[in-house]
Parts: structure tokens; sequence; C-alpha cells
């Protein structure tokens, strides 16, 4: 399958080897595709770099993995016709750093990120996901103390089946669907704690497990 990566930072690279690794294409969008030129060295010839609507345009699956300042412009410049009818996987945080560090939530019931990216592109299968783990462990995410669970809401029960199944592939054992899109919240609140509990124990490699008995 073809995956198009709307952002450059580590988050979309991460992802993108990870991809890679399972076989399928991947092309990052990016403002600068000089960032990724070590990136590209490294990835092997199935990985590319391109702009923004390169990438969407190229994508059969696509990844939303900007910094949130920038996610909305980052759509607009991709493109929303390159979007339509597709799996959106949307792991952007509505992080507010204007204030310095930690930063502010910006994401509420009724007017979460997740809500305000399907908003954004109505025509498209938004699934939040991703959100809540250090990206160097999104792929593999094996903790010494145990397997992490992977959080996901979205509207369209067959998009969030696809992203459960690559999921899968990409070595998450807990996958726990939380509803729909409306609970994107309940992801970027939990993101937050993770934020907050890496600033106050200068940790970042901690993640989450729904203990169920």
């Amino acid at each position: 399958m073809k995956i198009g990566i709307i952002g450059s930072g580590v988050v979309g690279q991460q992802l993108g080897l990870g991809f890679l690794r399972l076989g399928h294409e991947v092309k990052i969008g990016t403002r600068d595709t000089n960032k990724l030129s070590e990136w590209l060295k490294t990835a092997g010839e199935n990985a590319a770099a391109g702009s923004f609507e390169d990438a969407a345009k190229f994508g059969e699956l696509l990844i939303l993995c900007t910094f949130w300042a920038g996610t909305e412009s980052a759509i607009n410049l991709a493109g929303e016709e390159n979007f339509r009818g597709k799996i959106l996987i949307d792991v952007t945080n509505p992080l507010d750093f204007s204030q310095g560090t930690p930063p502010k939530l910006d994401s509420s019931t009724g007017n979460s990120g997740g809500e305000r990216v399907q908003k954004w592109l109505p025509e498209t299968k938004v699934v939040k996901a991703f959100n809540t783990i250090n990206a160097y462990i999104m792929v593999n995410p094996k903790r010494e103390e145990g397997d992490p669970d992977l959080f996901i809401a979205g509207n369209d029960e067959s998009a969030k089946k696809t992203i459960t199944t690559f999921a899968e592939q990409l070595g998450w054992k807990g996958i726990i669907d939380i509803g729909d899109i409306s609970h994107a919240f309940l992801l970027e609140a939990l993101a937050y704690l993770w934020v907050i509990y890496g600033f106050k124990n200068n940790n970042w490699v901690h993640a989450f497990k729904l203990l169920k008995k």
C-alpha cells in the first residue's frame, strides 16, 4: 500500500520506517525536503519525500502528524480533495506552547483536535491513534514492565478495523476502541497527562496500560 505522511518530524519519520518495514511505500510531505535527507539515506528505495500535496496525492492511507499550530495550514496546502474517501490517522495533539513549557491543552469536549480535523476534512475517515506515546516506541512498543495499549477513536468502523490491523502488524498487542471521533478529547487528555508526567519527571518513555482484571 502507498502511505502518505503529512508532517516530517520524528513522529512521521518513525511511523514511516515502521510502514516501510512492513513492505509499504512511504512518501513524507514537508515544507522543506532538505530536512529529510538523512532519513532518506537510511529508509530505503520505497521511501520518498515531497510537499504536503505530493504526500496526500500519493497515499492510499494518510497519516497526519504535524505540530498542532501548523496543522490546518498543512491540510490546506495538501488540498482537501486529496484526502477525500481515504483513511487518515490523526496523530496530532492540540498543545499550546505560546506561554512556554509545559504547554496547555487546547482541547475540550466537542472541540477536540480530532473533531476539528474531521470538520476540516468531512469526506475523510479520520481515526485518532498513536498520539499517547513517544515517537520512538510507536513501533514495537514493548516496555520492560509490559505491553502498553493503543487507544483509538473514529466514526468509521471499517477504518478503525484497518488501523487495528496495521497497529497489530507494528507490534501492538492491545488496541482499544474508545468510540467515535467525539471521544478524541479523551485520547488528547491522556496524551496531555503523558506530557505533564514527562515534564515533571524528565521521563519520556512511559506508556499507558488499561488493566481489565
